[in-house]
């Protein structure tokens, strides 16, 4: 495995250019890295929860903002990994306790936590987008969504077995195989999303992949709470 997240994503290029369908024989299984290829994956059924319908999100983020915002002040002077863990885990906890479903508990957590470690390394690394969002906190919204593109924090979705063949990048993969979404590789595909390995606060993405949705949505509302205040409070 590459040791870097430079490398992971020098990896992921490698496969989307040449070999974007690409079988793996230690997993037993397909590597799929480019957008569309992964679009059309993540609509065959892996069998896992269905996402919590848009209204019940919506709902449960009522809920959750207040406490998001009031931890996040609390925990502007905590170190890097402590405000990631702790503002995560409250996140999770109160979303969670919003739409009574414990199947996202854990993704919740872990999707909303590997955000905010991946937005603070890339802002860390992009300084002159780091003040531009500083400077601009009406952009924490399509920043967020930005951030999640870069840096998707659940790289691979869940595994599906084809119920059909299926053609994929012009290759033809058989039914009862198994398919490997890597939705962050999808993410950055230069067709998609030109330029895409580059952070850009202002790119305005439009059809970021995530590995769950429902998760995905409280890292979402999570960023845009706690970022700017997160920049803002280690400027001073």
């Amino acid at each position: 495995m590459p040791s870097s997240t430079a490398e992971l994503h020098a990896r992921f290029r490698h496969l989307r250019e040449r070999s974007p369908v690409h079988f793996d024989a230690d997993i037993g299984g397909w590597c799929i890295t480019r957008y569309d290829d992964v679009l059309t994956v993540l609509g065959l059924d892996a069998g896992d929860p269905d996402p919590l319908p848009k209204r019940v999100i919506t709902h449960a983020m009522k809920v959750v903002r207040p406490v998001v915002t009031l931890c996040a002040i609390e925990l502007l002077d905590a170190d890097d990994a402590t405000f990631a863990q702790s503002l995560a885990a409250t996140a999770a906890e109160a979303f969670t306790l919003a739409h009574g479903v414990e199947a996202f508990a854990a993704t919740s957590l872990a999707t909303t936590q590997a955000f905010l470690t991946n937005a603070m390394h890339a802002l860390h690394d992009h300084p002159a987008q780091a003040e531009l969002l500083r400077n601009e906190p009406a952009l924490a919204r399509d920043a967020v969504e930005e951030l999640l593109r870069f840096d998707t924090p659940l790289p691979l979705a869940p595994a599906r077995r084809t119920p059909r063949p299926v053609v994929l990048s012009g290759r033809t993969v058989e039914a009862g195989e198994m398919l490997l979404p890597f939705v962050a590789a999808a993410n950055r595909c230069s067709v998609k999303f030109p330029g895409g390995d580059r952070l850009d606060l202002r790119r305005k993405p439009v059809g970021v992949l995530a590995a769950c949705p429902t998760s995905t949505a409280l890292a979402r509302v999570t960023g845009e709470i706690a970022l700017v205040r997160r920049l803002r409070a280690a400027a001073r």
